[in-house]
């Protein structure tokens, strides 16, 4: 593989390595002269339809995306049966590189790697993309110390809600997130525990659970609570032994509804650690309110009990005053009844709300066959409720109807057309009008509408128009008088017409079975597609009759004589022997009806003429 040229314009230059499905290389574009990635489908994977599409899939997700936090991807291609991908090139390590050298890492450097992930993700998240593997293995730190979320090889649309449950979990089982494991409903909050697992991981040096086997860690996820991070590594501040804690709860309704809540807590704690840095050079947890001075310079005074009792006091007084201030406002706030705004727009649904009074939240963007891009799905709490105002209403948007490629399935007969369109989920209309075709067999599809590689909404109808093979044409009917049934079919079918009424009479000419007269007659013209009526004989044909042929020497030499009688029966040999040498031949050949004779002397013929006849003679002059 190293030196291909893929698309006369990216050389393979090394190996990277490889994921599940994928392997990796550095290559050179030598159209805009920089290094690429260059992944490339595993060839044992490019046969089967679910690989390459996941592969594809990739590409499409990744090509949405536009951040400096997201691995850029430049182009896709298919080449020689090689699917791939041209991705940035990113010089560096992974996180996983890091943290098996450094960790645990310090507080403050975690959280500036976190709060560029979640920058990642946020932007993901709202271009309807969940990434499903976040793991330090997909997450690049470049020399210049910028973090890059990459591998989205497993991104699917946002509302794909259910991924069923074929057996296969998809995702690195020591960062799946309960509800992957059990292959139910996926939402952004997978992503956020997946990321829980990181921090965790990049602080104490060790994931969260670990197993002999990937079922026994998923269980893990699935039955037991993570070890707190402060026991394995005690100088983790409180606030972010909270913030990991809370992005690993089981349930995915009480970790940070989205990525944006989690960077805006990790941020806050990432202030107070600069300050705390800056002015003390330690990193307490934010629970504490006050920790012991650090030692005097000699020469200064120490502060007095009084002073600190003071401020004790100052800052109990402000946390009751913000409690009290939230406990007023949480009682005199008043109730609304919530307005209806499934239907509406996004925009209108979240200005009805507010002039109720009440917050619109999007909780969350899926596909719909019948409600319009950017209108409401649904609403909870549902129109009609009674509610305090400090209460959000959450919304579910729709993307609108998914959109899926039209197969091409011109040429194909009607129930592998079939087949094919309702697998990629179309609904199939047949047209009632069938039309000739000059290439096309009847009964396979001529036309399709929409057009092949076009994309169209999920369950939409494609109309398929189907063949009545090649348009008959004038011919002269072919002759079928002397002929069986049988061959008289045969010679039907090779013309393109139809056999039509056969009828049955005595006829002393034909023998039993054979064809005796036909309509359209011989050489008539007649149109492809018509019936040819047939009259078939009863018997008993023609009477046995006989004629005696003599033949004279020739020479003094032996020859071979056969003689053969086509008539009523067709082609029969009546006689194959030996003329002795100056001997007359003389042979008695039956016939029936009207016919020819046909004697050959050597395997040349020597004559042929017609019978019924009594005898003929050959002497030297024949």
């Amino acid at each position: 593989m190293i030196g291909k040229i893929l698309d006369g314009r990216y050389e393979i230059k090394e190996a990277l390595g490889g994921g599940g499905m994928a392997l990796v290389y550095r290559g050179q574009d030598q159209l805009l002269n920089r290094s690429v990635t260059i992944k490339i489908l595993r060839e044992q994977f490019a046969s089967d339809r679910n690989f390459v599409a996941r592969f594809q899939q990739e590409a499409q997700a990744v090509a949405r995306l536009s951040h400096p936090n997201v691995v850029s991807i430049y182009d896709v291609g298919q080449e020689e049966g090689l699917h791939y991908l041209v991705m940035e090139y990113v010089e560096g390590n992974s996180l996983k590189e890091v943290i098996d050298r450094r960790a645990p890492l310090p507080a403050q450097e975690a959280v500036d790697i976190a709060l560029h992930i979640c920058e990642a993700l946020e932007h993901a998240h709202e271009n309807g993309i969940i990434h499903r593997d976040i793991k330090p293995h997909n997450i690049l730190i470049t020399k210049q110390g910028r973090v890059k979320v990459t591998d989205f090889g497993i991104a699917q649309a946002v509302s794909e809600a259910t991924m069923p449950y074929t057996g296969t979990l998809i995702g690195s089982v020591h960062y799946l997130a309960p509800e992957q494991a059990r292959g139910e409903t996926t939402g952004v909050t997978a992503d956020i525990y997946s990321l829980g697992v990181v921090l965790y991981e990049m602080l104490t040096g060790q994931v969260p659970f670990n197993g002999d086997t990937p079922l026994s860690v998923a269980l893990k996820h699935l039955q037991e609570e993570p070890r707190p991070p402060r026991e394995l590594n005690p100088d983790l501040p409180l606030a972010l032994e909270r913030i990991i804690l809370r992005a690993l709860a089981k349930d995915p309704a009480r970790r940070y509804p989205s990525a944006a809540a989690l960077r805006a807590d990790l941020r806050a704690l990432r202030n107070v650690l600069l300050e705390e840095n800056s002015a003390t050079q330690e990193l307490p947890g934010l629970a504490a309110l006050a920790a012991d001075p650090p030692e005097e310079k000699k020469g200064r005074r120490r502060p007095r009990i009084w002073a600190w009792a003071l401020m004790v006091v100052f800052f109990l007084a402000l946390a009751a005053g913000g409690l009290w201030a939230g406990f007023r406002y949480y009682l005199v706030v008043g109730e609304t009844v919530v307005p209806p705004v499934e239907g509406l727009t996004e925009a209108e649904a979240l200005n009805r709300l507010a002039a109720a009074g009440l917050k619109g939240q999007v909780a969350e963007r899926q596909n719909h066959g019948e409600v319009p891009r950017g209108c409401v799905i649904s609403q909870n709490p549902a129109a009609g409720e009674r509610i305090k105002r400090s209460r959000p209403v959450m919304l579910v948007v729709s993307l609108g109807p998914r959109m899926r490629e039209v197969p091409n399935v011109v040429g194909d007969s009607e129930r592998d057309a079939r087949t094919k369109l309702q697998n990629a989920r179309f609904n199939v209309v047949i047209s009632p009008n069938e039309v000739y075709h000059p290439t096309i067999a009847a009964g396979s599809v001529v036309s399709q509408e929409p057009a092949a590689g076009s994309l169209q909404p999920e369950g939409s109808d494609v109309r398929i128009t189907l063949s009545k093979g090649p348009e008959p044409k004038w011919i002269p009917a072919p002759n079928l008088i002397g002929k069986t049934l049988m061959d008289a079919q045969q010679t039907l079918r090779e013309n393109k017409l139809e056999q039509g009424t056969v009828t049955y009479q005595r006829s002393e000419e034909y023998f039993s079975g054979v064809i005796i007269d036909q309509d359209p007659r011989p050489d008539a013209r007649i149109l492809q597609g018509s019936a040819v009526n047939l009259v078939i004989s009863q018997g008993p044909g023609p009477a046995r009759q006989e004629a005696v042929v003599l033949i004279e020497p020739t020479d003094d030499k032996e020859h071979h004589i056969r003689i053969v009688v086509i008539d009523a029966k067709g082609p029969h040999e009546e006689f194959n022997g030996v003329q002795k040498a100056g001997e007359k031949l003389i042979a008695v050949v039956p016939y029936y009806g009207k016919g020819t004779l046909q004697v050959f002397r050597d395997k040349e013929m020597i004559f042929e003429g017609p019978v019924p006849t009594k005898n003929i003679t050959l002497d030297r002059d024949d």
